[in-house]
Parts: C-alpha cells; structure tokens; sequence
C-alpha cells in the first residue's frame, strides 16, 4: 500500500487498515487529538473488538473486548492529548455504558444510550447521552467523577440527535427538537441553556452534527425555509452563511473547524458525489470524494464527525475502498 496521497493541500496518510487484523471498522468514525494521534474502534479478525490508536506507524492497543470489563465496543471512541480515551461499550444485561481509559485503567463512567459516542475535551471531560430512571432521555458532562444534567426532554426538549460535543470551557453543544414542533442548535453549562441557532423564518431544519471549536464558534449545516441548503458559522452571536443554495453545492452533510476556526466540509457537488472539502470550490478544495481514486483502489465511501478534527486541523477519517479494504486515514493539511 502506499505511505501517503496527496489530496491538493492535505497528504492522507494511513493509520490503520483491514487484513491481517482489524476485520471492519465500520460503522464508526475516527478521532484525532492535539498531537495527531487518532483513535479508532474496530472489530477484530479473531473475534471480538476494542479501541485503538495510531498515528501511521506503530497501532497501541487502548482496550479489547477480550480483556475488558464490557462485551464489545459500540461507538466512536475520543481522545485527548494526555492519552485518555472514552467509549460506549455493551454491557450486560443488553445494555451501553460510557468507559474512559486513563493511563491505561479502564473506569466505568455511566450508563449511556444512543449509537453514536461520546465526547471529550482537552481537560477531561466528557460529554455524552444517556437515558434516565423515569425514561426520559438527556444530555450529560462527567467532569472530575460528577455527571451534570445539560438538558433532559423532562422540560422543553423531546428529542436529542447526534452527539454532543463538549468544548475547552466545559460547554455543551447540542442539536435538539423542542416540544410544540420545531428544532434547534443549543449549548448549555449545567446552569443555563442557550439557543444558537432555531427553525423558523430562516432555517427549516439543522444538520445532525453540529461542531463547536475552543474559540466558541459554532459550525452547522441547516436546510433554509426559502428552499436549498447550506454551510453556516456562529461567533460572539453574528451569523455568517459560508456557503449557500446559489453556490455549487446541493447538499450539506456536516462541517468541522479546527483552532484558527477554518472549516472543512463534507457535501455532494451539483450533479457530483459525496466529497470532503477545505474550501468552496469543488474541484480544487477536494480531498477525497467517492468515486475518486486512492491508493490503488476507488473510493466508496468515507465517514467523520466532530471528533475527527484537531486544533491544527487534521482529520481522521474512516474510508471504505471498492476492492472491500477499509482504512484508516489521518489528513494533514500543507
């Protein structure tokens, strides 16, 4: 396999791929912290699964299914700088709970629902969904041994999508239904919640993951109510449309900023396919798309979220290739 493709300004490098161990990464994405080192969950040829890590030489073993206090991993796992690392895992009876890895002990943190995963920031904490006693479902921050309740569907929400993603101050962002109709995109401390952006007379409808830097701005894709769809940023409360219906884009799947707060975007061109973008020209801000040759092979797919970018703006990115290889990828930008 080859070491490296450049992807106009990023060289895609791989971390990890299927074969000799790993038999499928599938269906979750990858993670990156400060340092380049990605994360990644994956089931395993001799049975079993577990989290790993990897920065394109030597794969270090976080936790197995084999050794583990769970049966098998069941989400994305995230990272941070100091090495610790969080997941969901099954466990009996039929049920998920939310583990973290620190200095290689394995610590139950909580009960967990929902098939996406948790988050962490570069302090500790970690962010994540869960379901509570009287079967109402919420959004919660562990932080140094306490779990705070973010939000819950007990008052004005009825539903929360994607994952949360918890920022360096401890803030939560969060993409929920509201009781009466409509939807929004929030962030909450445990104290308050605020509303960043909702349905109405401009958006009819919010992307599933909505991102949120250090710095507080906050990136969405959104669907408009005067038709089409597009790209949009949040900072210190000024909306800005970074890219829009008019532009060469018919669709908007989600959209990540690192630490300068540069956006990569991930849409399908006009009467084009799936791509990961740095910019908004389609043909020379892509970095890979389906269809698209890599390594050998062509690109049938590929799969990120917010937990897949750093600060300095590498991506970790889980790619399905035609001849049915799955790679690992971490993206450096030039």
């Amino acid at each position: 396999m080859d070491s490296t493709f450049i992807g106009n300004s990023y060289t895609l490098s791989p971390v990890a791929e299927t074969g000799v161990r790993f038999s499928d990464f599938a269906p979750y994405v990858s993670a990156i912290d400060n340092r380049g080192v990605v994360a990644f969950q994956a089931a395993l040829v001799d049975g079993g699964s577990g989290v790993y890590t990897g920065d394109g030489g030597r794969v270090t073993t976080v936790a197995e299914s084999a050794t583990g206090p769970f049966a098998g991993v069941c989400s994305h796992p995230d990272i941070n700088p100091g090495g610790s690392c969080c997941f969901y895992a099954s466990v009996e009876p039929e049920g998920q709970a939310v583990f973290v890895v620190r200095g290689g002990e394995i610590a139950f943190v909580a009960d967990a629902a929902g098939p996406l995963g948790p988050t962490m920031n570069e302090a500790g904490a970690i962010a994540f969904r869960a379901s509570l006693a009287d079967g109402a479902d919420g959004v919660f921050l562990f932080d140094s041994g306490i779990v705070a309740t973010i939000a819950d569907t007990t008052g004005r929400f009825t539903r929360f999508h994607g994952l949360p993603v918890v920022a360096g101050d401890g803030m939560v962002l969060f993409r929920a239904d509201v009781e009466g109709g409509g939807e929004g995109i929030y962030r909450g401390d445990g104290e308050t919640v605020t509303a960043i952006a909702e349905t109405g007379p401009e958006f009819a409808g919010f992307g599933f993951f909505p991102f949120t830097n250090d710095a507080g701005t906050v990136a969405f894709c959104a669907t408009l109510q005067a038709g089409g769809a597009g790209v949009f940023t949040v900072a210190d409360g000024e909306l800005t449309a970074v890219a829009g219906p008019s532009g060469p884009f018919e669709s908007f799947r989600g959209s990540l900023l690192d630490g300068a707060g540069r956006l990569v975007f991930y849409a399908t061109p006009r009467g084009g396919e799936l791509g990961l973008f740095a910019g908004p020209d389609p043909e020379t801000d892509c970095l890979l798309a389906v269809g698209s040759p890599l390594f050998g092979s062509t690109v049938a797919g590929f799969a990120l979220n917010p937990v897949s970018i750093n600060d300095a703006g590498q991506l970790a990115v889980r790619v399905a290739l035609l001849d049915e290889r799955q790679l690992v990828l971490r993206a450096d930008p030039g």
